[in-house]
């Protein structure tokens, strides 16, 4: 009777653990919560601009720059008579993925690849240039705005000098980052291993890991790592992920400006900055739900 009583017991604190949450049980599986795998920061991280991706931290690295919304700019205005239309933004680079044209009841969405179209309309976009060409297919009347909504960056600074490796013995110059839900493994060029989670998931505009961000909003995520590194010292990578929400179809959302911010820790090592860039990517969005707290 006593067994099993303890086995009724055991089976109980099991599926108390299982109610409630997202979480994969399995020997020697990572536990994940799918809340996370919409805002995917795999794929491979390089340093910013080119070169080492951990740099030594005495020296002031380069800075990446700063993402900026344009919100409502007349960019031409109807005569009656055209259609078509071109001009040039007024802040450049454009994001890609992040322009949008409007007059009237017409709205024109920028497709990632210098493509715009909606309503019937088409059009281009070139990101570095900021030229734009668009045909209506109508003419709108004397005196009506044309009005483009984008993001656009500005260039960070350059640094003190040439940054050099901030690992002891080898040089990083890649991190390829697999992430499922919560959790991540990060493996950089010379082959060792780094494993860990992120944490909390914020946005610049009020976004706080439920419901749905705003397109344009900057998503950033706290993540730690720790393993071994090729030089056989224990190491620590600790820092945020950083994407812009661009929206690229319903229900998707296109990442952009993804970057991998953070320290490097060597136990009884050296301290790097870890400045990494990786390709944008499109997403589903979040799905939010009580049971993913």
């Amino acid at each position: 009777m006593k067994r099993i009583i303890s086995l009724l017991g055991l089976l109980g604190m099991v599926v108390m653990v299982g109610v409630g949450c997202d979480w994969t049980f399995g020997g020697g599986v990572d536990s994940w919560n799918k809340r996370w795998n919409w805002v995917n920061f795999s794929g491979v991280y390089r340093g910013v601009g080119g070169g080492v991706l951990v740099t030594d931290f005495t020296v002031t690295p380069g800075t990446p720059g700063a993402t900026n919304a344009v919100s409502n700019e007349v960019i031409a205005r109807g005569n009656g008579v055209s259609s078509i239309f071109s001009g040039v933004l007024n802040r450049i680079p454009v994001v890609p993925g992040s322009v949008t044209i409007t007059e009237a009841a017409i709205t024109l969405v920028d497709d990632g690849a210098e493509g715009l179209s909606g309503s019937g309309a088409t059009g281009t976009i070139d990101y570095g240039t900021g030229a734009w060409s668009i045909d209506l297919g109508y003419s709108p009347s004397d005196g009506n705005a044309i009005r483009a909504s984008y993001s656009y960056t500005v260039a960070g600074a350059e640094g003190t000098g040439g940054a050099g490796p901030g690992t002891t013995r080898v040089t990083i110059n890649s991190f390829t980052v697999h992430q499922e839900g919560e959790t991540l493994q990060v493996t950089d060029n010379n082959g060792a291993v780094f494993k860990g989670k992120m944490g909390s998931i914020r946005g610049s505009g009020g976004y706080d890991g439920h419901g749905t961000p705003s397109v344009g909003e900057t998503i950033i995520a706290q993540y730690s790592v720790k393993g071994v590194s090729a030089s056989g010292l224990n190491v620590e990578i600790v820092g945020t992920f950083q994407a812009m929400i661009g929206d690229a179809d319903v229900g998707q959302y296109f990442l952009t400006s993804r970057r991998m911010y953070g320290t490097w820790i060597e136990v009884g090592g050296r301290t790097g900055d870890v400045n990494g860039q990786a390709a944008p990517l499109t997403v589903s969005g979040p799905v939010d739900s009580p049971d993913t707290d």
